[in-house]
């Protein structure tokens, strides 16, 4: 790996993080004039901890404050908002965003015990956790919702792991905010550790050796489940199996986290290309052309850094640093070939919206089309934000 442009990423990756962030405190998940010029709460959250990495404490403060005060009554963090915290969303709920805003608020809490910001926003706390445990099957012990990461209820209605695992680990987070601040969270840790134990077991197939995706199922209290409409089971290989570790429900070294990421490298890494692709390339939901995305191949590089393993963490780590253009991390990569193959889809299919109109114009126009590349959303942050997580756990960890 060429470690001074590695070191420049980093560099420019916490410039590119400041740059994003409105006076308001909300980080943009693309820049304004592109095509995610909003804050969407998955995004801003991962955005605050790669923050938090880079030492930059008043920005996720502020980023923290932004979207705590941005809660719905209901409880609900929704899918985006503007700079001014109205809620644009687009999609139907997502869970995940709830325990995601308590997972950072929790690790940022362990940086700083900011006894202040969270006392001050408790009742959101309590308002998150309870919308999330209003969203939990007794029967089955997880957490229901309509979307996840993928924003693609296809394959992520019901019980679907990345959901379930920010939400578990969020919990988590806001019972040990809840110890430190002499609050009762006995309650919330009983059911956290409920959530926890269903993931582990029925989100685990021995058959596979790998986490799974997902339990379709329609309604979140349909009894009994296997008479739901939608029941059914999806085993397919996706990026976000991974969740369990990547939130620290369940350490890197274990044969089970393992497994699934030799299975998620097996499947998903792009022999053309390089990277790590979400999902298969069937599922047909290919945005600007099927190819890899940075951010799900720096949190699985994060992995073989966790077990030690240099060769397949510099593999994961320096493709991200190659085919970043002047510094700056697109949403993922495709060919012409499969950019024009997904564009001829879609427009067949009269299902091209304005959103991806400007996607599509800002592919054409960037200078890696002369050479052969889609280049899709440049910047997205996210992958900035797991950049700097997985650099410098690499540099702790090997240098």
């Amino acid at each position: 790996m060429n470690e001074k442009k590695a070191d420049k990423l980093y560099r420019h990756s916490i410039t590119v993080i400041k740059e994003n962030q409105h006076k308001n405190g909300g980080f943009y998940a693309s820049p304004p004039g592109t095509r995610y010029p909003y804050i969407y709460t998955r995004d801003h959250s991962i955005i605050a901890l790669g923050a938090l990495e880079a030492g930059l404490l008043k920005e996720v403060r502020r980023a923290l404050e932004f979207i705590l005060a941005a809660q719905k009554p209901s409880g609900e963090f929704s899918q985006r908002y503007d700079t001014d915290g109205v809620d644009t969303s687009y999609k139907d709920l997502q869970i995940d965003g709830n325990g995601l805003v308590l997972f950072a608020l929790g690790k940022y809490y362990e940086v700083t015990k900011d006894d202040e910001l969270c006392l001050e926003y408790w009742d959101v706390v309590k308002k998150a956790v309870e919308y999330i445990l209003r969203h939990k099957n007794d029967e089955i012990d997880l957490i229901h919702t309509l979307n996840s990461i993928h924003e693609y209820p296809a394959y992520e209605h019901g019980f679907e792991i990345f959901a379930n695992a920010a939400c578990c680990a969020g919990i988590f987070e806001a019972v040990k905010i809840g110890k430190a601040l002499d609050k009762d969270v006995r309650e919330w840790e009983k059911e956290a550790k409920k959530v926890k134990n269903a993931i582990m077991m029925r989100l685990w197939s021995p058959r596979l050796r790998s986490f799974i995706k997902n339990i379709r199922i329609k309604h979140q209290n349909s009894k009994p489940l296997g008479y739901d409409p939608y029941a059914s089971v999806v085993t397919d290989v996706d990026a976000a199996e991974y969740a369990p570790a990547y939130f620290g429900l369940i350490d890197d070294e274990d044969i089970r986290v393992v497994s699934t990421a030799r299975r998620i490298h097996r499947a998903l890494w792009d022999e053309e290309l390089g990277g790590l692709n979400r999902y298969p390339e069937y599922w047909g939901r290919n945005n600007g052309g099927y190819g890899p995305w940075p951010h799900f191949t720096l949190q699985l590089a994060r992995h073989f850094i966790n077990i030690g393993d240099e060769d397949m963490a510099e593999r994961y780590l320096s493709w991200c640093v190659e085919i970043a253009y002047e510094y700056l991390l697109p949403e993922h990569i495709s060919t012409i070939e499969r950019f024009e193959f997904w564009l001829e889809s879609y427009q067949n299919a009269n299902i091209l919206t304005d959103k991806k109109l400007v996607m599509i114009e800002g592919i054409k126009q960037h200078p890696k089309w002369k050479d052969g590349f889609a280049y899709v959303t440049t910047p997205l942050i996210w992958p900035h934000a797991e950049y700097i997580r997985t650099y410098n756990l690499w540099l702790r960890t090997f240098r």
